[in-house]
Parts: structure tokens; sequence; C-alpha cells
């Protein structure tokens, strides 16, 4: 594998929840990062960084292909971590997961980049009645066509400092005597942020990769009930557990997604449907030399008082 070290890295959707700690991993593995993006507050995480000159943030709307054309040049990988949860407006879920994907993998193949990395994420698949999923798949699939050397990186849900799970539940936890739980028992397979953004840095130059898909979770899987309660004892809290079935959440969704920050859609309650693990198919963190991260543990760091 060749060294990180002095290679320049651009990547697009680095102000987001793994993007601040994949950043970080490269600066102390000596890389040139660029990062793409509309956001300029990574300038006050990585001041340092920024003023040496081994971080570079370049704005501008990465969904334009002029601006990617323009501003990827010279640079030994592109790494894509760019992804929505919900869509402000129809199309949206397409034109970020779907055609900014085929895009760099076109300006891969023009500019001979060495290496496109592409986090997508687990259970996706192009016959999904969910919005979300079916464009993720979508822009795997358009990816490896335009660059097939491409590596797609699918991981299960991220936990961390600062996640989207764990950190929304801690927050309702501390105001509200309930919380809902909507599908209790479908399935999850945390994996931990560091892990993930550990594992992006292990395929990034190495040669002769297993697959060019990757899925990542932790060791074991957890109902969504199983994940609360484990918050709330790290917590040292007890709060009261509302059961809310995804079918009959579609109608308040309805009306909620119109918000600008909804907090529940109806393509997100298509996706809680379904369990979000494993299934050994394919490689994953072992494979890249990375014992998965104690989920336990590291929430422990996070909540316990």
């Amino acid at each position: 594998m060749e060294t990180i070290a002095n290679k320049k890295i651009v990547i697009m959707g680095g102000t987001g929840f793994l993007g601040k700690f994949l950043i970080k991993q490269l600066l102390d593995s000596k890389a040139n990062v660029i990062l793409l993006s509309r956001n300029t507050s990574m300038l006050s995480d990585f001041y340092e960084a920024t003023i040496s000159g081994q971080l570079t943030i370049i704005n501008g709307d990465v969904l334009d292909k002029s601006f990617l054309q323009n501003s990827i040049n010279k640079v030994d990988s592109i790494i894509n971590l760019c992804g929505i949860l919900y869509e402000n407006k129809s199309g949206d879920f397409d034109r970020v997961h779907s055609d900014l994907p085929a895009m760099l993998g076109e300006i891969s193949t023009e500019k001979k980049i060495k290496s496109l990395i592409h986090v997508s994420a687990l259970g996706v698949f192009e016959k999904s009645k969910s919005s979300y999923s079916r464009s993720k798949a979508s822009g795997e699939r358009r990816l490896l066509e335009n660059f097939p050397k491409g590596i797609i990186m699918r991981p299960s849900l991220l936990f961390g400092k600062g996640d989207n799970f764990f950190g929304q539940f801690s927050e309702m936890a501390s105001i509200s005597p309930f919380l809902p739980l909507i599908s209790g028992k479908t399935k999850f397979q945390p994996v931990f942020v560091n892990d993930v953004a550990k594992s992006i840095l292990n395929v990034l130059f190495k040669k002769n990769n297993k697959s060019s898909i990757y899925a990542l979770g932790g060791n074991y899987s957890y109902t969504f009930e199983n994940l609360l309660k484990i918050l709330l004892k790290i917590k040292g809290i007890k709060r009261f557990f509302i059961p809310l079935n995804p079918n009959l959440m579609m109608l308040p969704a309805l009306f909620l997604e119109r918000l600008p920050k909804p907090p529940f859609t109806v393509d997100q309650m298509k996706l809680l449907k379904h369990d979000n693990i494993l299934n050994g198919d394919l490689p994953g963190l072992k494979e890249l030399g990375i014992e998965p991260s104690d989920m336990e543990e590291e929430l422990i760091k996070i909540y316990s008082k």
C-alpha cells in the first residue's frame, strides 16, 4: 500500500459527521486535503491545518460539474461523503446520491485519478420502496460504470460524539419523560465513526482490494429498542417508550416532511420497516485489518455522568 503522506486528496461532504473524523485522520497521516464545500465552518475546526496549507477549502456547488472539473486537478484521490436524509425539493436524492457519484466517476476516468472512494449506506438497492435507498444504489452502480476501480463503502448506523442517532435521542431524553419507539424491533449493526474513517484510509491506495464494495458494521446487531435502553442505562435515567408503527406514522410524516428540517419523513418510515445489518456476503472492517470498536464502551465515554 502506498503511503498517504503528501498525497493530494479531494473530499466532498467533509463538513458532516463522518467528514470531520476522516479529515482529522487524513491530516494526522500528513495528507494534503482539499475540501470542496459551500460551508466555511471547517476553517475554525482545523485552523492550524488551513494556515499551514495542509487543508485547502474551496467554496462552490459540488453538484455543478464544471466546478468539480475546475477544482479537481492533479490530485491522487477523491472521497465522496455527500448524503442527505431528506429532500428539500423533489429530485434532491437523485441529484446528491446518484448524479454526483456518476459525475465523479466520469471525472476520475477523465483525469486518471488513482482512487475514488464513495460512502454509500448498508442495505440499499434499486428496487426499494424508499427513494433514499433507490438513489443510493443507483449512485453506486453509475459510479462503477464510469470508474470500474472505484470503491464503495456501505456503513450501517454510524455512532460517535455528535452522531444523528444517539445524540438526538440523548437530547430528547434530557427534556422529555417519553421517547418515541418507531419500529422497535428493527435491527441495526452500529459502527463507530472512527472505524469507518480508518477503513477509508486503509483502502485509499491499497492495491488488489478484495472487493469494490465493503459492508461496514460493528460486532453485534441490536433492535431499535435495545439501542435506546443501552443509551438510557449509560445516562443513568429512566424514560417511558411510546411504541409507534411505521405504517401508522406515514400520515403525520406526510405533513412533518414539509418542514425545513423534518423530525421524520415518509421515506424514513419505509426504511425503518427493514433491518440494517450485515449479511456476510461482502468484506468489511476485519478484512481491512480493523477490529470493530465496542459500542457500549464508546458510548460510556460520551454519555456517562
